[in-house]
């Protein structure tokens, strides 16, 4: 099995060598850049399975790469963990409304980080992630080689939306989703806001099968969803 590569881009010196140390102690193959112009040119080399995006970057800004690189069938579906110095909700918004998959303000707490950079590589590629044929969140769970989901351990049938639906929230549990990014990797759909109806109603009939366990799919205000135990 080939190893995990992560791209990081990031003008910082130690932040840079700290994110590349973090990586390499679990067996990652890094490639780090500290402007855009040098992540194209890593991008064209080898093809990353999570790109590690600064927002604020001498030769422009993160949110605008995200967006060209979501633009581009070559690099549309590599997960992007954006960092940035600004921690206000309406910049988070926008990181992941122009494409970044999550966001971490810096400071931020290095097993944190690491726990979202593996979480989206399992979203990229679970077979490199290791995560097997098991999701678990709480009192949900998923056997992805049966097909079959389980609510406090009784089988929950599910229409192919909805089980589609459920796994890409399992696989990114406790990190927010937009609803364009549910557009694309459930129903392969370009993002539109005609279709963000689709998506409520899915996530709607997806609670109620759920019973109970269906308020751990909470609405986050103006960008999506995320699914979380409780206390999470």
């Amino acid at each position: 099995m080939r190893k995990i590569l992560v791209l990081i881009i990031e003008d910082d010196p130690a932040c840079r060598e700290l994110l590349t140390a973090a990586m390499l102690d679990v067996g990652r193959v890094v490639h780090a850049a500290k402007t855009l112009a040098e992540g194209y040119k890593e991008l064209e080399a080898a093809r990353p399975d999570l790109i590690v995006l600064d927002r604020g970057l001498p030769d422009g800004d993160g949110v605008k790469f995200c967006l060209t690189l979501r633009k581009d069938a070559r690099y549309r579906t590599i997960p992007i963990l954006m960092l940035t110095g600004k921690g206000e909700v309406e910049d988070r918004v926008l990181g992941l409304r122009f494409g970044a998959d999550d966001y971490l303000a810096k400071p931020f707490d290095m097993e944190e980080f690491m726990a979202r950079a593996d979480g989206l590589v399992r979203r990229g590629s679970p077979e490199l992630a290791g995560c097997g044929d098991r999701l678990e969140c709480g009192a949900l769970a998923m056997d992805l080689k049966a097909r079959q989901a389980q609510a406090g351990g009784e089988n929950v049938e599910l229409s192919r939306m909805e089980y589609e639906l459920l796994r890409v929230l399992l696989e990114r549990a406790n990190i927010p989703v937009t609803r364009d990014f549910l557009l694309e990797a459930v129903w392969k759909a370009s993002p539109d806001s005609s279709g963000h109806k689709v998506v409520d109603m899915t996530v709607m009939n997806l609670r109620k099968k759920l019973g109970p366990l269906g308020e751990m799919i909470a609405a986050v205000r103006g960008l999506g969803y995320k699914l979380s135990a409780p206390g999470q």
